[in-house]
């Protein structure tokens, strides 16, 4: 999987509410567990801030942490919500 600086835009670009279920979806498909998931979805505009700071080698980094079988569910979820990511 692929993340590169327009993937990052495209999600900053939600709004709170979509950007907060996102991030909470994968949050959970990584692995956290879901009081974690809850307490990253509570604060969007920090989430946001943060994000946008994190170069694509970082998040790429992030999402690979996660493992192939879980990186690909990401995708999908990221997929599924018309943010193409590529491979």
């Amino acid at each position: 999987m692929e993340l590169d600086r327009r993937s990052l835009e495209k999600l900053l670009s939600l709004d709170n509410n979509s950007f907060a279920e996102l991030a909470k979806t994968i949050a959970e498909a990584a692995g956290a567990d879901k009081a974690k998931a809850e307490a990253l979805a509570n604060n969007p505009e920090l989430l946001k801030r943060r994000l946008s700071r994190v170069t694509p080698e970082e998040a790429q980094q992030l999402i690979d942490s996660a493992g192939r079988e879980k990186s690909e569910q990401i995708t999908k979820m990221l997929r599924e919500r018309g943010i193409d990511i590529g491979r």
